[in-house]
């Protein structure tokens, strides 16, 4: 643009200093090593002959000329210099003449931030490419069914262990038909409490029948909980699937056998307590203290929480320590003074 032998893009370090040079007339870096940033930098700046108008420090033997625009990104932060110079002196250089220079460093301002946004935006998405691969590393090794969403709901993501127990494609499972194995019975509850809990943005949790790879339906404790950037904006839900089918089975064939041992116990008769190893009540029958709630008794050590058996405390207390370290049953008689019922009763213990 302005026929000169010398064009540079002097760089700015984070000290203010020149770091590299870009661009001809190489034989010249000591000039622009020795060229006054703090002033330059400021605005355009030309000389059209420097033994006219001399700067300290700032004389090349062979260099007549030179003029220089800042280089500086949107918000105000300097980049560098745009440098022109020539062997001989140019005073025809006109002030249109250096705004075309300052609008060129301008444009070339841009170029850099953009190239700049263009490596940042490369090194965002590289970093989370590799932070996806972690995280589906590490879905992938777990043995819980495990699921993420996007904004929109939709399932973005389901791991190997969840595609192992349905049996079906990543197709399936990321598409509209994702609730198939659900039970019929169950489905549009489970649906209904999941978007209720997505539109509101809260965690949740809901147990159901879900289909097996084998056409077995499995009890399974689903939990979702909603992501958010730093920033509070909302990216979607994670959730995990734990299948529940033995502590279900588990849990529902204690409380039938305790049903049947308080139906025994009641036709009997007679009452019956479980005791942790400290001697707490965990389970009581009704018949064990008329007119007290057994939720009232359990956590309390049954010599302070039975009547019948206040009076023995220390006797019952060390039955129960030689149970349980013994491993073996234990059996203690004791008196009991019924006032209610006019009389004192004979209890036989049995730990």
């Amino acid at each position: 643009l302005f026929r000169v032998p010398v064009a540079y893009i002097a760089l700015l370090g984070a000290d203010g200093g020149i770091v590299t040079r870009i661009g001809s007339g190489s034989e010249h870096r000591e000039f622009l090593a020795a060229y006054p940033l703090g002033e330059l930098l400021a605005i355009p700046h030309w000389w059209p002959d420097l033994y006219e108008f001399p700067v300290a420090g700032f004389i090349d033997a062979q260099i007549k000329f030179a003029a220089s625009a800042p280089l500086r990104s949107i918000d105000g932060l300097d980049l560098g210099l745009l440098i022109i110079a020539d062997i001989r002196p140019r005073p025809d250089l006109s002030q249109m003449d250096h705004e075309a220079l300052a609008e060129l460093a301008g444009v070339l301002s841009g170029k850099m931030a953009l190239r700049v946004m263009a490596c940042h935006a490369r090194e965002m998405e590289l970093s989370r490419q590799e932070a996806e691969r972690r995280f589906r590393a590490i879905a992938n090794a777990v043995p819980v069914l495990i699921v993420y969403t996007g904004v929109d709901g939709a399932r973005l993501f389901v791991n190997d262990t969840y595609l192992a127990f349905t049996g079906r494609t990543p197709e399936a499972e990321l598409g509209d038909g994702f609730a198939d194995p659900f039970h019929p019975d169950y489905r549009e509850a489970v649906l209904e409490a999941y978007w209720t809990a997505f539109q509101e943005r809260r965690p949740f949790a809901v147990q159901f029948p879900m289909r097996r790879h084998d056409a077995e339906y499995r009890w399974m404790l689903a939990r979702g909980n909603p992501r958010f950037l730093d920033n509070g904006i909302y990216l979607g839900y994670t959730g995990c699937f734990i299948d529940m089918t033995e502590q279900r089975s588990a849990i529902l064939d204690l409380r039938k056998q305790n049903r049947c041992a308080e139906a025994i116990a009641e036709a009997a008769g007679a009452f019956y307590l479980i005791l942790d190893a400290e001697g707490r009540i965990e389970q009581v029958s009704p018949l064990c203290q008329p007119g007290s709630k057994p939720g009232q008794m359990r956590g309390r050590l049954l010599w302070e929480a039975c009547d019948a058996a206040v009076p023995a405390g220390a006797a019952l207390s060390d039955a129960v320590r030689r149970a349980a370290s013994g491993r073996a049953t234990v059996e203690i008689r004791t008196s009991y003074s019924a006032v209610a019922r006019g009389g004192t009763a004979e209890l036989l213990w049995r730990f």
